[in-house]
């Protein structure tokens, strides 16, 4: 035997085999990789990257069908699909049916987390009764609702989370800094809140005179009348941090930075401002200089403002909206001048660094209609334009935008939960989710517009109806605010 010549066989087979088993797994990790990133053999045999849709509702453990196949899974779940636009359908029993036709873009995460579905059945339980009702606004996070009547200097907190409601009284008097007789006179309307809620900026309107308050809601007697303390008067006033301890303000038409613990105000950042908005720590504001309104941006500490757009050949009478917010990681700002709307997302601009070019446009359009408000929700993902009877929502994760016509005007359109809008319409509430779809009556022949919301824990959605009482014996009528509840 050939030992020289056996040697080089079994090393050319040794060779040859890790050749193979490198090439195998080079082919079996390449496989798996295109799985892990969605492609996969269409029926007709061609490649072609999925999406993965990630779905969830509340309730939960729904029945899901895509494109008319029902799914094995129940709501929340994730699966790939194939890009394009497939039919969704949520159902559970008990509940009413959710559908939608929703885009997959090939190789991307599509959450769908919005969906909601209400009882069939509804069942109403009546939590508080209020007299000739005054003021009602529920918190920011949907955990507490406030609350006085008329002719009371009682500031109610209730909180909305448990089976058992609990309820806190403030003296209003405090709130406001003023005295008991005077607390129970004029208009409040609540203007923000601050990061856990527990304080606000509320405005007072009594007669001629117009009051911008920090309400502390765990120590009312720590509250402060800045229209006082500063002595000065103000048009608008916008929480600048979590806690705050920091306000922008317009007064005058200057922009300036109020510090709550010092009680300090500061010189202006931008003079002949008409308005302003905020995303925390940095102000936007709508101003004239030389003739020509434009939209500009004042980061705090910063040496001065930059100037994000010149609105040329926009006149006085023009109107503009805007409102801004951050969506993981990326800085936005929505803005609107008469019929045209604009989404700018990206990183908002330093003062001196030209830095205009990362501030990219994500939407440009021309509506039918003048926006007359531009919200956001909790999360800021979602950007709604709406005016007379038409929303446009702009989605933040996907770019996508939503036109809808509504069966009536728009007049108290807000949101009721982080993805669901909310109208009074014929005395009833209907919701529908943020692009327009899923219009549904949820509750029927309720007779006030205070406010609606979703408690923060999902268990109840609240809303505050009103009653007339009538008397015997030629006695006055008698009317009835009452807090109610829907189970969820």
């Amino acid at each position: 035997m050939d030992r020289a010549k056996s040697k080089k066989i079994r090393n050319i087979r040794i060779i040859a085999t890790n050749i193979f088993m490198c090439l195998s797994v080079f082919v079996i990790v390449f496989v798996l990789m295109m799985i892990a990133m969605g492609f996969t053999f269409s029926e007709s045999g061609k490649l072609e990257q999925a999406g993965l849709a990630q779905i969830s509702s509340r309730p939960s453990d729904a029945s899901v069908t895509i494109d008319g196949e029902a799914q094995f899974n129940h709501t929340d779940f994730s699966k790939m699909l194939s890009s394009g636009t497939h039919q969704i359908k949520i159902t559970k029993p008990g509940y009413d049916t959710w559908t939608k036709d929703v885009k997959i873009d090939a190789g991307l995460l599509t959450r769908i987390d919005w969906v909601r579905l209400f009882p069939e059945e509804k069942h109403t339980d009546n939590v508080y009764d209020f007299n000739n009702l005054r003021l009602a606004a529920f918190s920011a996070n949907r955990k507490k609702l406030i609350a006085t009547e008329k002719n009371s200097n009682k500031l109610l907190v209730i909180d909305i989370q448990s089976e058992n409601i609990k309820t806190d009284e403030l003296n209003l008097n405090d709130c406001l800094s003023t005295t008991a007789a005077k607390a129970v006179e004029g208009e409040i309307s609540i203007i923000a809140w601050n990061n856990d809620n527990t304080r606000l900026i509320a405005k007072w309107v009594n007669g001629d005179e117009t009051s911008w308050h920090l309400i502390d809601l765990e120590h009312s007697d720590a509250s402060i009348d800045l229209t006082k303390r500063l002595n000065l008067n103000f048009s608008d006033i916008i929480i600048a941090n979590d806690s705050a301890d920091k306000l922008w303000a317009l007064e005058a038409g200057n922009l300036r930075l109020i510090d709550t613990d010092k009680l300090t105000i500061s010189g202006s950042f931008a003079s002949d401002v008409q308005l302003i908005t905020a995303n925390r720590d940095t102000a936007f504001f709508v101003n004239k200089e030389n003739g020509v309104r434009q939209i500009g941006i004042y980061k705090n500490n910063e040496k001065g403002s930059t100037i994000i757009k010149k609105l040329e050949d926009v006149d006085d009478e023009a109107t503009i909206k805007l409102t801004a917010g951050s969506y993981w990681n990326e800085d936005w700002l929505a803005y609107s001048v008469n019929e045209q709307i604009f989404v700018l997302s990206g990183k908002y601009p330093s003062y001196d660094k030209n830095e205009l070019s990362k501030l990219k446009t994500k939407l440009e359009r021309k509506l039918d209609y003048t926006p007359k408000l531009i919200s956001t929700n909790a999360s800021q993902r979602i950007a709604v334009f709406s005016g007379d009877k038409y929303l446009t929502s702009f989605d933040l994760e996907t770019d996508d935008y939503f036109d809808s016509e509504l069966a009536s005007e728009i007049s108290n359109i807000t949101w009721i939960d982080n993805y669901l809008l909310w109208q009074k319409v014929d005395n009833t509430i209907a919701v529908r989710d943020f692009d327009g779809s899923n219009r549904r009556v949820v509750v029927s022949d309720i007779n006030t517009a205070f406010p609606v919301a979703i408690s923060e824990n999902n268990r109840w959605l609240y809303y505050i109806d009103f009653t007339k009482i009538t008397k015997k014996d030629d006695q006055p009528t008698e009317s009835k605010y009452t807090l109610k509840r829907l189970s969820l």
